[in-house]
């Protein structure tokens, strides 16, 4: 549902924005952020009426001229391959255990655990998701997203990965990049040789990857 629905809905709304943008008083980050709760609330209302507890990360890069915009729910992660081949966080993971979420947790009257790895309500590894409605209703998981924006002109990637935790489980951020800009020729810009590596060191989650490669980069053909 998200990963169909949410990009149908942004390009629509961005379209909008960018007929009218000199006129207009919203911004790539709040178009992001508005779609993103505006998302959120839908799926609770159906999922809470056939009480499906099923929630997701969000995870969403958006390029326009020479500006990166990123917005993040959860602990998918994005991360830059620049010019010098430094690995440049491109989010940051929504996890219990950070202080910031941790004492929001609290205040909202939740807890976090160790099971495995810290949970809110010794449930959730991660602290913001989308879905979760039990969670939701007890405010201790909340969908707001987290917005970076990045000038493409001062770091001149040469590609960026965009992944759900399976991968990071099993890679650094500057592991995957040095993995990735070895196998830049291959299908897929080596995301399916990372998805094989992340399974082969014994990954059990989810492992979703999309590697991006930016058109000024000039050591392989462009996409």
């Amino acid at each position: 549902g998200v990963k169909i629905h949410l990009p149908e809905v942004l390009k629509q709304h961005l379209q909008d924005f960018e007929r009218d943008k000199e006129n207009n008083v919203l911004s790539y980050q709040t178009i992001l952020e508005q779609q993103i709760l505006a998302i959120d609330r839908e799926l609770l209302e159906k999922l809470s009426v056939s009480y499906d507890e099923a929630g997701t990360t969000c995870l969403i890069a958006l390029l326009s001229d020479k500006e990166l915009t990123v917005a993040n729910v959860g602990d998918s992660r994005g991360v830059l391959c620049d010019k010098d081949g430094n690995a440049i966080p491109l989010s940051h993971d929504h996890k219990p255990y950070q202080l910031k979420e941790r004492k929001r947790i609290k205040r909202a009257g939740g807890f976090i655990s160790f099971n495995g790895s810290w949970r809110v309500q010794g449930i959730l590894a991660m602290s913001r998701s989308l879905g979760d409605y039990p969670l939701k209703n007890l405010n201790v998981i909340i969908s707001d997203p987290d917005i970076l924006s990045f000038d493409l002109d001062k770091l001149q990637p040469e590609f960026m990965i965009l992944a759900s935790d399976g991968l990071w489980d099993a890679f650094s951020n500057e592991e995957a990049v040095r993995f990735i800009k070895e196998r830049l020729d291959e299908p897929h810009f080596g995301a399916k040789s990372i998805v094989l590596q992340s399974f082969y060191r014994g990954c059990p989650d989810n492992i979703t990857v999309m590697v991006v490669k930016f058109k000024n980069s000039s050591k392989t053909d462009e996409q």
